[in-house]
C-alpha cells in the first residue's frame, strides 16, 4: 500500500517592512499552501501576529502555536521547536520583517530542517537589501552585505578602506545596514571617510509611504543638506 503521509515541509514565510501597512504582498497561490498552518516560529511574537493575521488561516489565531526565537536562543531548543515537523506537520518560519534568514536569525532552523531531511520552501516576498540593490542602479551581479559596520571609529575606517579597494578592483557593490538610532551619525562618518567619487546610495523606510531612496557619489553629499535618519530603517550601499 502506498505510504499517504502527508510531506511534512518548513514554509519560510515573508513579512510587510511596514507592519502597520493594509496592503497584502502574498499572492493566493502562496496563500492557499500556508492556510492550514498551526505551527509558528517567530522573530517578535508581537509584530508576527499582525502578519499572521492578514494571512487568512483556516483556524483563528488563538489556537495557533506561537514560539519565538532570536540569534540567543540555544541550539536545544530550536530542536525542540521543529519536533511538530518531525511528526509531519507543517511549520511556518516567519521574519519580524522581510524575509526569514538574510539578515535574520533564522538560518538555525532551515539548517536543523536540512539535516532532518524536512522540506523546506521559501515564499516570495520584500527583501530590503535586493530591493535597495535594484533601485541603486549598481552592480547587482557583484555585491557583499556586511550586516553592521564597527562600532569603533578606526576599525570602521578600516571596514570601509576594505570596501573601496573591493569596489574599485571589482566593481563590487556593498550593502550594510545600522541600528536607526547610529544611522545620522554612520551618515556623518561615511561622508568623511569615504573617497569623494565613491557612489553612496541610502534607501530609507522601503515599501513605506515614507520611502526615500538617494544616490549620489560623496563629492555631492558634501554639498548637501543631510537628512534626519534618526529612527529609520535604512540600507547603505557603495559602489
Amino acid at each position: 500500500m502506498e505510504n499517504d503521509k502527508k510531506l511534512e515541509t518548513l514554509f519560510l514565510i515573508p513579512s510587510s517592512l511596514d507592519q502597520d501597512a493594509i496592503y497584502d504582498f502574498m499572492v493566493e497561490e502562496q496563500r492557499s499552501k500556508i492556510r492550514d498552518l498551526k505551527y509558528f516560529i517567530v522573530e517578535n511574537e508581537k509584530s508576527a501576529r499582525k502578519t499572521i493575521k492578514k494571512l487568512k488561516l483556516s483556524s483563528p489565531i488563538q489556537e495557533l502555536i506561537i514560539v519565538p526565537h532570536n540569534k540567543n536562543t540555544p541550539i536545544d531548543t530550536l530542536t525542540s521547536y521543529i519536533k511538530p515537523l518531525l511528526e509531519g506537520k507543517n511549520i511556518g518560519l516567519l521574519s519580524d520583517a522581510g524575509v526569514p534568514c538574510v539578515a535574520d536569525p533564522g538560518s538555525k532552523i532551515v539548517t536543523l530542517a536540512h539535516q532532518n531531511n524536512i522540506k523546506v520552501v521559501p515564499l516570495v516576498g520584500p527583501s530590503s537589501i535586493i530591493l535597495s540593490l535594484m533601485a541603486s542602479g549598481f552592480n547587482g551581479q557583484n555585491f557583499r552585505f556586511h550586516g553592521y559596520l564597527p562600532i569603533d571609529k578606526n576599525e570602521k575606517k578600516k571596514k570601509l578602506d576594505s570596501m573601496q579597494k573591493d569596489i574599485l578592483q571589482n566593481d563590487e557593490t556593498q550593502l550594510f545596514i545600522e541600528t536607526p538610532y547610529r544611522n545620522n551619525q554612520l551618515l556623518d562618518n561615511l561622508i568623511t571617510m569615504l573617497d569623494e567619487k565613491i557612489n553612496l546610495c541610502v534607501a530609507t523606510n522601503l515599501t513605506t509611504d515614507e520611502e526615500i531612496i538617494v544616490r549620489k557619489d560623496i563629492a555631492a553629499w558634501r554639498k548637501s543638506n543631510l537628512p534626519d535618519l534618526s529612527k529609520k530603517l535604512c540600507i547603505y550601499l557603495l559602489n
